[in-house]
């Protein structure tokens, strides 16, 4: 190819275009004339000509657009991952607290670790499982009823990998759940039965039965009667809970699982051992004859010791122990006292250690507890009682593990039976109970009880109960706060965080 600048065509033109003509050597002759309109058209055609600028645009977006779809791609993988994570999570967490409702710490760790790892995130070389109680971080921080789990996961990005240089990303989750209530309890049987029969109107007010016995009719309730409350719940089967008779707002359950103790702690009660009263006086029929722990440190020990024999007692404040030995109110118009506290201590040795409050016109302790420990604890008996009242204090002066109980026996010692009760409450026409009833392992009866004035914090939790010949005596637990009792709950695990 040669190319000619054609100057002596220069004066046809204007003066601002150069030419260039391109013209082949192999070409026969010389293109004799160019003009300017042909040109303009050439060089139009050549600025309108994109195909290598579309090229370069392709070049260039395709990178961008396969680096979206990458995260498109890869981000969506990257949501469902956390998603099931936090799933899983939460599905560890219920677990964990669940567990703990009815086994050790031990085991509800373990079985949160279980949950997680059938979900797909077990501990792995890309997976961090964490299983707490308390929890380390977060609004329940220390709070030992809660359980905390955090899952943390790699996961492999091969897109974003080749393109960004990021070849993983990671996904985190954490969920934690705690046992709640949702129904609470006023009558429970922790390992027995609870029967309820003989009467003309039963009432457990906005509060369930329970009974953790596992066999047939755990929980019985027989048609002689109006029976109403909140439900019925057992781990066995409940007998006369379709009964026409019996209205029960929200059901009930049959094969449940166990329904908490929750005075389990008082079974850790420190025994009192002090050493015994050098009086031989068994018989006291004025308070000065019945000195308090406090003022001489001494026991009453090794003798069957009574009240009575006088129209009216007024006992001082203050603790009153016995070792091996029982004590009978009874013969007495009235007996009064405004924060005593009653310990009968057993040990197998001597006379049974049991408390007996019978045959009175008036019975008024306010502030009071009575508790039967030691590895052979005795049996409490109120009967024939014309007028009584028994109140638990919001605080004991002598151990406030106590504080809000108006009765309490420890788990060891004789179970009783329907004819020997380790708890009897009978022939109380006129009676005003106010605090928790502890009464592990053993049998309780209650039968032929009035209550005019009735209570709002009346929580019984026994080993059996028995209940029998109720006019008007409604069970209630809505008060039990404001006096410091706690409550029975069939309870439920929660997501809290």
């Amino acid at each position: 190819m040669r190319t000619f600048i054609m100057r002596k065509y220069r004066r046809f033109w204007p003066s601002a275009l150069i030419g260039l003509v391109i013209v082949s050597a192999r070409a026969p002759t010389l293109l004799p004339r160019l003009y300017p309109a042909a040109l303009l058209r050439l060089l139009s055609r050549l600025r309108q000509d994109r195909r290598g600028a579309t090229a370069l645009l392709f070049a260039v977006s395709a990178t961008a657009l396969l680096g979206t779809v990458a995260l498109a791609a890869e981000g969506g993988l990257l949501y469902l991952v956390q998603q099931r994570a936090q799933s899983a999570a939460d599905l560890a967490a219920v677990a964990a607290a669940s567990a703990a409702e009815a086994r050790t710490r031990g085991a509800a760790l373990a079985a949160g670790i279980e949950v997680a790892g059938l979900n797909g995130f077990g501990t792995s070389s890309e997976t961090t499982l964490a299983v707490r109680n308390p929890p380390a971080n977060g609004t329940f921080k220390g709070n030992n009823q809660a359980y905390e789990v955090e899952i943390r996961r790699r996961q492999p990005l091969a897109l974003a990998g080749a393109l960004f240089g990021q070849p993983e990303g990671e996904v985190g989750a954490r969920a934690v759940a705690m046992l709640k209530g949702s129904t609470q309890v006023c009558l429970l049987a922790l390992n027995g039965t609870v029967s309820v029969s003989s009467f003309s109107k039963f009432t457990a007010q906005g509060c369930a039965l329970g009974a953790n016995g596992t066999g047939a009719g755990a929980v019985k309730i027989d048609n002689s009667g109006s029976f109403s409350a909140q439900g019925v719940v057992t781990a066995g089967t409940c007998s006369g809970c379709t009964n026409s008779n019996v209205k029960l707002t929200e059901g009930y359950q049959d094969r449940a699982p166990a329904i908490a103790d929750p005075y389990a702690k008082l079974n850790n009660l420190t025994v009192p051992n002090p050493p015994c009263t050098a009086s031989t006086t068994i018989q006291f029929t004025s308070r000065a004859e019945i000195p308090r722990y406090e003022q001489t440190g001494t026991a009453f020990c090794n003798a069957s010791y009574r009240i009575g024999k006088d129209s009216k007692i007024a006992l001082d404040p203050g603790t009153y122990i016995f070792r091996d030995a029982s004590l009978t109110i009874s013969s007495l118009s009235e007996l009064t006292c405004n924060g005593c506290t009653f310990i009968l201590v057993g040990t197998g040795s001597g006379t049974t250690a049991s408390f007996s409050a019978e045959n009175l016109s008036s019975f008024a302790c306010e502030n009071c507890t009575i508790a039967l420990l030691g590895s052979k604890p005795g049996q409490v008996n109120f009967t024939s009682l014309s007028t009584a009242r028994l109140t638990a204090p919001l605080t004991n002066s002598y151990d406030p593990a106590l504080s809000g109980m108006i009765i309490v026996r420890s788990d060891s010692g004789p179970v009783g039976s329907s004819s020997s009760p380790t708890l009897r409450m009978s022939n109380l026409s006129s009676i005003d109970l106010l605090g928790g009833i502890y009464v592990p392992n053993g049998y309780t009866k209650i039968t032929s009880m009035s209550a005019p004035n009735p209570s709002t914090c009346l929580p019984i939790v026994v080993g059996t109960l028995e209940i029998g010949q109720l006019s008007n005596f409604p069970f209630d637990v809505s008060g039990c706060p404001a006096r410091k009792t706690a409550i029975p709950e069939i309870r439920v695990p929660r997501l809290v965080e």
